[in-house]
Formats: structure tokens, sequence, C-alpha cells
């Protein structure tokens, strides 16, 4: 009884053997309808061995694993309450209830329509150890990618844009305002990984579509009609684990700024062209700000995975918040790292000072590769940076291992470390991730509040001789002061004091921390998850647990007195 949808025509329409072609000319309907009947859930294969065989009845593993994709929940309110959208590596991309689990209805791209008979034949993902007889192709991803959300106050306008991550160089658009009959507004990209062939009119360009479409309205574009905003992708040339790729020609060299309801290209920046250096992928999700507090979009952060951070600007300059028409929007590089093989695959936290500066905290790794094995630790010094961006500087690049920033020399765990305050000289601090030994990397976005910076790690560790399985690698939690990189972890005073990190539990890679507001006790109150617990030095940590944040001032009142003077007369 599931519903279950694909695109035909532009349009959403039943995924049954009509609306699905796997593309192999030798192939019949018949075998087709049984691949679509896999899809659907049922047991074509008898996998309990029924006898006689029930082949229509529910299959035991109709869930496919979720290896990237972020629940993107939505609050409708009412009686219809919460919806989780997701996708799974089971060729679906689902709608869900989340009070009871219930399945609203499922999604299949034609772009994957390929690798369903794969799927269904569950042929061989992985070679055994030594084993030469198996011919084992990498492992297929389909809705792997997170999901953007424009929700407007009273619902009466939900868009959700699910993008596919390793699974292609896709991104959808689908009207959900009545969650249960949705509808397409469009799709936008390339059907092949490895070709251009087919692709959207400006879209050959668009690597695989890691960074999440960022809903925004833009004064210089429509107070009414939202855009998205999405890093360029990824390339798989950065699989190559060296400390710097050969990835000259990558896909993904810009961000898109499309029409939220339509899909058109509004803008383009192809980082490719600015010159004196080399542009390379925008993997990681972009980060916007709103200086004046309007509710418009003035700038645009981004960062590539050879290093390099770029503001994109939709106003003249932070002093007039003058907008501007499409067409005069600017793009400019404005920090770097030399080090080679430090990658950026997260976006900067950004904490707006003044109304000139802001405070960016981002730091570097190479979440695809965490094992041993893999990462090119002994060449690669991965760091954490924070450094202030001048709104009103044109032209400048800010090199970010610079004589300019407090280093690993300067910086101390105590309160007495000098800070990188809107008024300083010094232009930023980094941390290189090496007092814990080599390999260390940041596996998360960041978190900028209550004054401090919120991130974690994953440290390659060798392999244990009396166990069968790989090592996850040690994941610690990061907990500093903004200003100054001093530890925050076992003290209670915000200047520092304390440590830096403490280690989750389990290793591997933990999820990035988050903010949430949540009702504790009929009161409202701000937490992170995902955080190390700072009130405790060398506690058990989780990597999913809660805590408040509370900045470090007083809340005791203070009587002020004040006379003035009254003519007597």
């Amino acid at each position: 009884s599931r519903t279950v949808y694909t695109r035909a025509s532009g349009s959403l329409a039943t995924f049954n053997s009509t609306t699905f072609d796997d593309g192999d000319a030798g192939t019949d309907d018949a075998a087709e309808n049984v691949v679509v009947r896999f899809i659907r859930g049922e047991d074509v294969d008898n996998d309990d061995s029924d006898s006689p065989a029930n082949t229509s009845e529910p299959r035991s593993t109709i869930h496919g694993d979720v290896v990237h994709s972020r629940p993107q929940p939505v609050n409708y309110g009412g009686t219809t309450g919460v919806v989780v959208f997701y996708g799974a590596n089971d060729g679906t991309y689902r709608a869900v209830k989340a009070n009871t689990g219930q399945e609203l209805w499922s999604f299949v791209a034609p772009e994957h329509f390929s690798k369903l008979t794969r799927l269904r034949r569950n042929d061989p993902i992985v070679k055994f150890y030594g084993d030469t007889s198996l011919s084992a192709a990498p492992k297929d991803y389909f809705f792997d990618g997170s999901t953007g959300l424009f929700q407007n106050a009273d619902n009466s306008r939900v868009f959700i844009y699910p993008t596919m991550r390793r699974g292609g160089r896709g991104v959808y658009a689908l009207n959900v305002t009545n969650p249960v009959s949705p509808q397409m507004l469009w799709s936008k990209g390339c059907p092949s990984t490895t070709s251009d062939s087919g692709c959207d009119t400006g879209f050959t360009g668009l690597g695989e579509t890691w960074s999440i479409p960022n809903p925004a309205y833009i004064k210089g574009y429509s107070s009414t009609r939202p855009v998205v905003i999405m890093g360029g992708g990824y390339d798989r040339c950065e699989e190559a684990n060296t400390a710097a790729p050969a990835c000259g020609t990558a896909k993904g060299k810009g961000v898109y700024v499309l029409d939220a309801e339509t899909g058109n290209i509004v803008r383009f920046f192809d980082f490719s062209t600015l010159s004196g250096f080399t542009a390379r992928s925008i993997a990681a999700d972009t980060a916007l700000i709103d200086v004046d507090n309007d509710g418009k979009v003035d700038y645009v952060y981004a960062a590539d995975t050879g290093g390099n951070i770029y503001r994109l600007s939709f106003i003249d300059a932070p002093a007039t918040l003058a907008p501007l028409a499409s067409g005069d929007w600017t793009m400019q590089r404005i920090a770097f790292t030399n080090g080679d093989g430090r990658k950026f695959l997260f976006p900067p936290a950004l904490l707006q000072a003044n109304n000139r500066t802001v405070y960016l905290a981002i730091g570097s790794g190479d979440r695809e590769h965490p094992l041993m094995s893999q990462y090119p630790f002994s060449s690669v010094t991965n760091r954490f940076y924070v450094f202030k961006d001048n709104l009103s500087a044109v032209g400048t690049t800010v090199d970010l291992d610079d004589t300019d920033f407090l280093t690993d020399n300067t910086l101390s765990t105590s309160c007495d470390s000098p800070q990188v305050l809107p008024s300083s000289e010094e232009t930023g601090w980094f941390m290189s991730l090496t007092q814990n030994g080599p390999g260390e990397q940041v596996v998360t976005s960041a978190v900028i509040a209550g004054g401090f910076v919120i991130f974690s790690t994953n440290q390659p560790t060798p392999p244990d001789p009396n166990s069968c399985s790989n090592s996850l690698g040690e994941a610690r939690g990061y907990f500093v002061n903004l200003l100054n990189a001093s530890g925050a972890i076992g003290t209670a005073q915000s200047c520092g004091g304390g440590q830096r990190s403490s280690s989750f539990i389990g290793g591997g890679l933990p999820p990035s921390p988050v903010l949430a507001t949540v009702p504790i006790n009929g009161e409202l109150r701000t937490v992170v998850i995902g955080a190390v617990q700072r009130e405790t030095a060398n506690s058990a940590n989780s990597a999913i647990e809660a805590q408040r944040i509370r900045p470090s001032i007083s809340s005791k009142r203070k009587p002020i007195y004040w006379e003035k003077p009254v003519d007597a007369r």
C-alpha cells in the first residue's frame, strides 16, 4: 500500500513498470516489473524461504542505510504535526510522520534507475581480503545528501530541496505544503557523474551535490520570491589520497544562486575566473549572514577543498547597505591557507561583531579519508582558524597562516592569553591539531555560542591486532574561547584556564554540534547538542549529548540611581 513516486515529464508520477526504465535494451518489461516490486518492498526472491513461496508479502529489509543524509524535520503544527524528510540508499527519498513512523510517500529519481537492478541482485560491493574471484564495483548511493527547507510563517509555502551527495550531480525541489500530496517544482543538474551529456543548461560545472540549498531573500532580487544558495559540489578527483590531489579541472568551483520556485539560475559565481590561484570544489554548505537584521541576506561565505574562503556581496558596502542588482553582485577570495592538503569540507561559523566586522571559525580536514590507511597524516598538519573579516575591505586576501595571527607559540590555555578583539591589531588565531599526535583533523562544522567556539575532530589510530575490525580512530570535542583559543572545559571562567578538548566514547566520526531551543519545565532554553561536556574535564562524553549554553555574565540585578536638579521656585 506504499505510495511511491518518480519523475515523468517534469511532474510526479507513480513509480511502476511503465515509468521505470533500467536503460538496458535487453531487459524485458517483466524483469523491470520485478525490480519495481523489489524497490516497493515486496519479497520477490522469497528471502524468508516460505513454502509455498509468497513473493508479494513485505520483505524483511525494506529500509536501506542512511549514511550521510541528515533528517529534515518540518513542524506543520495542528493535527499534521511534524513530518521528517530524508534519503536512504535503498533508492528512495522518504516523508515520514514523526509521531508514528508511518511513511507518507517515497520518491525514486530517474537518475538512479540504472542502479536499482544491481541493488535488487545484491551484487557484491566489496571484495574479501585476498579473494580475486569477485569483481566488485564501489558502493552505490542515492539521495545521500541533506535537504534544504523553505517554510514561511503560516505554512502557506513549504518547499524542500533534496540533494544526492555521493548519489549524483542533481538537486530536486518539491512543494510539500501539503505533506501528504507533494508536487514537483523542478530538478536541475546532470544525469551522469562522469559525463556532461544531458546536463541542464548552465549546470555542466555542477559536481556531486554535497552542499545544502540554503533558502534566502536577497534585496536586489526580490522581497517576496526566495532564492536557494548552494555550493557547486564535490569532484571525485579529491579521492586521491595525497596531500595535494590533481584537481585543477575539478567540477563545483563556484556557488549557485537559483530561483527557489523555478530553479532558474539567478547567478553563478565561478571562482575559477578569479586570478592568482587555483580554485577547488565547494563541497561545504554556504554560510549566510544578514548584517542589518532586515530578513534579507547581505553576504555569503563559501569555503573550498583547497583551503580558500570566499565572500559574496549582495550589497554595495556595509556603510550604505544599498542593494545591488544580480548582475552587480560581487565575489572575492578573502582568505587562504598555504598548507598542502588542508581542505575545508564544512562551512565557517559566523558571528557579527559590528557593522563591518564578522568573525569566521573554520577547521581543516578530510572527513572522507579518516583511516590511517587512507589519510596522509605524515604530510598534512590540520588547523583550526578564527579570523576577522573586514566587510569594507576590497581586494584584500588574508593569509590564514600569516604572522598577523596569534599562533601555537603565542596562544595558551590561561586567561592571560592575548585576545583577538574587533579593535585589536591581530587578524585572528590558529591552533595546529598536533598536541594529541599526528593525523588529527576537523570532521564537523563549528558553532559559536556564548563567547565560545565548539567543534569536533577525529584522529587515526593503529588497528588493534586482537580485533577483527578496523579502528575508528579517536574522536575529540573542542570547547574553546572564541577570542584566544583558551580551554573552557573544566572551568567556569569565560576567559579560559581549562582543557581545550576531551574525547568521545566510541571514537569514529562525531556529528556536527548544533544549537537548539527546547522547552524545559515550561521554559525555553538554548542548548548545544553534540558538544563535549564543558563542566567536567576528562569525563566520559557522548557525541549526541545536550547541555545548556550559559554565557559568563552576572544575572544579578543592580539598582541604578540618578538625580535631576529641580527648580525650587
